[in-house]
């Protein structure tokens, strides 16, 4: 790998340095660095030297980024919408490689140099979306660090198989386990969360939850999640997508349910859409929960 010398730039905003990259890492930095013989040399320009972005939550595998604006016309219930996108994905002949690598190249372009993508496994699709990203995730292999999820998007329970197509995902090379709301789409939350952390535990793997459920279903869900997280030992392998009941719940019951996440090292990584209470990020902070952020989806249906 050739060395980099990047001339005139301030990292994280401090005075203005150069700095040498060699085989893939800071070598060193300083005033008016002599270039290697084998050094390409890129002026700077006196802009920001930040560390790479971290897109916590995404779908790759998902996004029309780059085709037609596409007009969302069922109704405001998720699962409307997750039947909608699974049709609409079937109909069309959707390519998750084609559209996974054109947003994953966006993201890149924008500084982007780590994130994770939930990819859906259904039993309609089957393991075609995955495929499709993990082929992505080689062809980017060298500058952009991806971690995929299997993501059971239309539940766990309801459509018969999908538990096992998880267990051939996570076989095939998907890094998490994903689940989604227990409660709301699965209809019975233990035995939904003890399926899914049953195949966790049988594949040590992390787990990514989906957890859009309001106030007191979402508070309820994100118990047994804890309960289940302890149990199996698998503190700091769990994280709750969206938790969007935290920014429901009275102060007393929340910061009880922060404490145990602290405690568990769940991470939470939500988003903040305008349209839903979201987590109390300084009371998050407070109590000690690594909070990440993500753009969810980008221009899908």
């Amino acid at each position: 790998m050739p060395s980099l010398l990047i001339r005139n730039v301030r990292p994280m905003g401090a005075s203005p340095v150069d700095v040498l990259v060699r085989d893939g890492r800071i070598a060193e930095t300083g005033a008016a660095l002599s270039a290697p013989a084998d050094a390409a040399v890129e002026e700077g320009g006196g802009a920001l030297l930040l560390p790479g972005l971290v897109e916590g939550h995404t779908h790759l595998d998902k996004t029309l980024w780059g085709m037609d604006w596409y007009r969302n016309e069922v109704g405001t219930n998720l699962i409307d919408k997750i039947e909608n996108e699974r049709a609409f994905r079937h109909a069309s002949g959707h390519d998750a490689a084609a559209q996974s690598l054109v947003l994953a190249k966006a993201f890149l372009a924008l500084g982007t140099t780590r994130l994770r993508t939930h990819v859906d496994v259904d039993t309609q699709a089957g393991l075609r979306h995955l495929e499709g990203t993990l082929r992505t995730r080689q062809t980017l292999r060298e500058v952009l660090q991806i971690q995929v999820v299997a993501f059971p998007q239309s539940g766990l329970l309801g459509r018969p198989g999908t538990a096992e197509l998880l267990e051939q995902a996570l076989a095939q090379g998907a890094d998490v386990l994903g689940g989604l709301d227990p409660c709301a789409i699965d209809g019975d939350p233990v035995r939904s969360l003890d399926v899914l952390f049953g195949i966790a535990d049988r594949h040590q793997r992390p787990v990514d939850i989906h957890l859009h459920e309001p106030g007191a279903m979402g508070a309820f869900s994100l118990e047994l999640i804890l309960q289940r997280t302890e149990a199996l030992g698998m503190q700091g392998k769990v994280a709750v997508s969206h938790g969007f009941c935290l920014g429901d719940l009275g102060e007393r019951e929340r910061d009880a349910l922060l404490a145990r996440m602290a405690r568990l090292g769940v991470v939470l990584v939500t988003s903040a859409p305008p349209s839903r209470s979201v987590p109390p990020l300084m009371a998050c902070r407070k109590a000690g929960v690594t909070v990440l952020g993500g753009n969810d989806g980008i221009r899908d249906t």
